[in-house]
């Protein structure tokens, strides 16, 4: 029957561990699982904002090709072979961009949008090139300002294509929730204000080129761009977050301002004015498509700005996500191995032997029945019934003698050692070899203490007694014994040591002291309290021990309170 019962036990404990466990997988599951799906997202919207990255540069470089391709085709005869070369130069660095982020797009999973790159701008691309192309080869006596300006206009068909896979990159992104969506709209919103940018100029090319007056068309559609490239270049500040308006944003937005927007779009202005006047032009077709490229750097480089930051801000969430994962993992499996093997411990060091106790105990009384009220339900008497019950009174006995013997050496305030420890600990000391002169002793007596007693009350004044007993025993070790000696007086007996760690002791007792405030609940206010000490180290006696250390705290108590002497 006590094997059975034995065997019972076990398997409970057994149970408890399993169930112990499993609750910490419990808890620790759905944390691993959240913090996974942010480092997933993190890690999502990194891949998305750098595929919106290169299609914003790739939209950009689009948009930068209409700068040469406008000075083929304004250019005189002298100038052509070379502003050819440079058209064949860019277009080249055009397509290889396109190559580069198709397959960025592809790696990122957007396929549809890496297919629309040969399906669609490829095709508006080569469309507008080939408009660029044909005007360029016409000899001068047969252009015409309306011919231009078609193949300009055919070049925005290009960046409008470009914009279209942009807007869908957005629009498929997964990761919108998240605090760098914020730059998936600012990506879009620079990506347009650098095509505007562009087209404030370009839509007044043909006439002033052939030296003709504006079409209407044309003078609406310039008007539009510049009021769309302000309201742009405003709601660009709006909408980045304030973390990225560092100084070197807020540098490269007012260079927008002051190059693009003061200086370059007044260019186009005066432009616009003559034809509206009927006066000469002031520049020729080259010279604008010239004069404004300047001013454009100021958009690309904030735009670069901006997309650059964003990309580092998704690493940077990225990198927070995955230290997270990684360290609710480390917590979890060390919490779990903790738990496996406290439990592997406590069932072979702790369980089993009580078991064996138990069933040697049971079964050294299986021969002795002590009488108890349950004998009259029947049920045997054990050896262990009467150990359970002995032990009860003994315990019962040691925690009275124990109570009585801490009541009578110890300060019912503060609950640290009174007098008459006080004077145990001395006999103590008298008895050794070296009996004092190894002793240290620091005396403590609050400042100004009647003052608190007499403003605060002496409820508050316990209070404060209570504070300093515990930063006392907080700041000794286990082996010093801390005495309330008197009202606010208290001494602190350190065995085997120097006057200098007596001192550093008494400092940082100070110092804990004067840094803590005490809440004073009645008044809704804080109160500050400090203690001033002596110490001394060593002497032939303990009354002699105690008047060094009591003439030190009288010097600390005149070199101004709140010091050590010794």
């Amino acid at each position: 029957m006590y094997k059975l019962r034995s065997e019972h036990i076990s398997r409970r404990l057994f149970w408890s561990m399993i169930i112990i466990a499993l609750s910490l997988l419990f808890l620790s599951v759905p944390l691993i699982v959240s913090s996974y799906h942010s480092y997933q997202k993190a890690d999502r919207a990194l891949t998305e904002i750098s595929a919106l990255r290169a299609v914003a540069d790739l939209a950009n470089k689009v948009s930068r090709e209409r700068a040469p391709a406008n000075k083929v085709m304004s250019s005189n005869a002298d100038e052509l072979e070379a502003n050819i070369k440079e058209l064949e130069v860019y277009r080249k660095e055009v397509d290889l961009q396109i190559e580069q982020t198709r397959a960025i797009l592809n790696a990122a999973g957007f396929i549809v949008q890496a297919q629309a790159l040969s399906s669609h701008l490829k095709v508006t691309l080569v469309q507008g090139r080939n408009a660029v192309d044909a005007y360029g080869a016409l000899p001068s006596s047969a252009r015409s300002a309306k011919q231009l300006d078609q193949a300009i206009q055919q070049m925005f068909k290009a960046w409008d294509s470009c914009d279209e896979i942009l807007h869908q990159v957005v629009e498929h992104a997964e990761a919108k929730g998240t605090s760098v969506s914020d730059y998936y709209t600012l990506i879009l919103i620079l990506a347009d204000l650098r095509d505007q940018a562009g087209r404030t100029a370009s839509n007044v090319m043909a006439a002033v080129t052939f030296n003709e007056k504006i079409p209407e068309d044309n003078l609406a559609r310039s008007l539009q761009t510049q009021y769309q490239a302000n309201y742009l270049w405003e709601l660009v500040n709006t909408v980045l977050p304030e973390q990225g308006k560092i100084p070197k944003y807020s540098a490269l937005y007012q260079q927008v301002k002051a190059q693009f927007l003061d200086q370059g779009i007044p260019i186009v202005a005066r432009l616009m004015n003559e034809s509206i006047h009927n006066q000469a032009y002031s520049l020729t077709g080259t010279q604008l498509t010239e004069a404004m490229v300047d001013k454009f750097v100021t958009v690309v480089n904030l735009q670069n700005y901006v997309l650059d930051y964003s990309v580092q801000v998704a690493q940077t969430q990225k990198e927070q996500a995955q230290q997270k994962l990684i360290l609710i993992l480390l917590v979890a499996l060390i919490c779990l191995v903790t738990v496996i093997f406290t439990m592997i411990y406590a069932r072979n060091h702790v369980f089993i032997p009580l078991i064996k106790a138990r069933n040697t105990i049971i079964h050294l009384a299986q021969h002795q029945v002590i009488e108890t009220e349950r004998e009259q339900f029947a049920e045997p008497v054990t050896l262990l019934d009467a150990l359970k019950d002995l032990k009860r009174v003994l315990q019962q006995r040691d925690a009275l003698e124990f109570q009585l013997r801490n009541i009578a050496n110890t300060d019912t305030l503060t609950g640290v050692s009174n007098r008459l420890a006080l004077d145990e600990y001395i006999r103590y000391l008298e008895h050794k070899p070296n009996q004092f002169k190894q002793t240290g002793l620091i005396i403590f007596d609050v400042d100004d203490f009647k003052h608190v007693n007499d403003t605060f009350g002496h409820i508050v004044g316990d209070e404060v007694i209570k504070l300093i007993a515990e930063k006392l025993q907080f700041n000794v070790r286990i082996s010093d014994l801390v005495v309330r000696y008197g009202g606010d007086e208290f001494l602190v007996l350190i065995e085997q040591t120097t006057f200098e760690d007596a001192w550093v002791v008494a400092n940082k007792i100070l110092q804990e002291v004067s840094s803590s405030e005490l809440y004073i609940a009645e008044l809704n206010q804080n109160i500050h309290v400090s203690v001033s000490a002596g110490v001394a180290v060593g002497a032939a006696s303990w009354m002699a021990l105690l008047e060094k250390a009591d003439k030190s705290l009288f010097q600390a108590k005149e070199n101004g309170k709140n010091k050590v002497a010794g």
